[in-house]
């Protein structure tokens, strides 16, 4: 699943709860797609990290 179907899926249980109590079956697939988007945006950062290279000023003068 991609991050904007996790992102419109988070989105629409946080609008229904602001209009009404969720049921618990809502709850369990809001906190199933809460973790989805935590797991994706960690992998996402940590893809991110793992490509930085740190050059330092004596690197670049040998």
């Amino acid at each position: 699943m991609e991050m904007k179907d996790i992102v419109a899926k988070v989105n629409y249980f946080a609008g229904l709860s602001k209009k009404r109590a969720l049921t618990e079956e809502e709850l369990s697939e809001r906190d199933k797609y809460r973790k989805l988007y935590m797991e994706k945006f960690r992998a996402q950062v940590k893809g991110h990290l793992d490509r930085i290279k740190i050059v330092d000023d004596k690197e670049k003068l040998n």
